[in-house]
């Protein structure tokens, strides 16, 4: 395989004091960080096309954001590509103890709870099951990922009850069951939702993730109540077997077909 070290070579090229590119020597982790999101969402776009082409050149994209990193983290004597590459390797490889080790998994629900219980070992420094959940997630992305981080407390109910409260709980259970398959199977996905999984990353909006203006008070348009009736409808619709992220991308995938059928 010599592809990616031509493009490792490339970027090299493209970093260089001498020759190089002005605009690649003045970027930063920082300064690419928007970038990664957004290939990454255009990565999620081409799988829904299932379209070969357009996943190629987007699984490609999001290649060159990992290699440029890895370049200019290489540039300042720090670690490389093949750093990264060992990296992911050998956690993949720990991860997965009933394929490399003497671990036993049949079954999914087998495999997540071995994989969760390597993650743990190797996260053993963390004092709560939020830590390492981005906080620059998207809200609906977030919301879910921390129900699901919740799920592992035995107090999962009772915290998610101080948040939400009654608002909108009987609601939202009520819409939520009437949309789900009877016997809360999850139920098939339409052809223009997204993947189980919604599109990793997302900037994160001026001021605190929680919505806290500067002087630590609400920020004006945000309504708390109502954020709080919408993650009960979240919580419900995946109490009922129903995907809150492609759910929601399918009917915005609707409105935008019907938006643009009528112009």
């Amino acid at each position: 395989m010599t592809a990616v070290p031509d493009l490792v070579e490339v970027v090299d090229r493209l970093l260089a004091p001498e020759g190089g590119c002005v605009w690649n020597r003045a970027q930063t982790h920082a300064s690419l960080a928007r970038y990664a999101v957004e290939e990454s969402y255009e990565l999620v776009d081409a799988i829904d096309s299932g379209d070969d082409g357009e996943l190629r050149e987007e699984l490609g994209d999001v290649l060159y954001q990992v290699v440029l990193h890895a370049g200019i983290a290489s540039a300042a004597g720090r670690f490389d590509l093949e750093d990264v590459a060992a990296g992911v390797r050998d956690k993949m490889v720990r991860r997965h103890p009933h394929v490399f080790g003497d671990e036993h998994a049949d079954t999914e629900d087998e495999v997540v709870r071995v994989w969760r219980a390597a993650k743990a070992a190797e996260k053993a420094a963390r004092t709560s099951v939020f830590d390492g959940v981005p906080r620059a997630m998207p809200p609906l992305e977030r919301a879910v990922k921390l129900l699901e981080r919740l799920e592992e407390r035995a107090d999962a109910a009772i915290v998610l009850a101080a948040v939400v409260g009654s608002h909108g709980r009987r609601g939202a259970g009520e819409r939520a069951g009437s949309a789900g398959a009877p016997g809360g199977d999850r139920p098939t996905a339409p052809a223009d939702g997204a993947g189980a999984a919604g599109a990793p990353g997302g900037d994160q909006g001026p001021g605190p993730a929680d919505g806290s203006g500067a002087d630590g008070g609400v920020a004006a348009g945000v309504d708390v109540a109502w954020g709080a009736g919408l993650l009960a409808e979240v919580a419900a619709a995946r109490e009922a077997g129903i995907d809150p992220i492609a759910s929601l991308r399918a009917a915005v995938g609707r409105l935008e077909g019907e938006a643009r059928a009528g112009e």
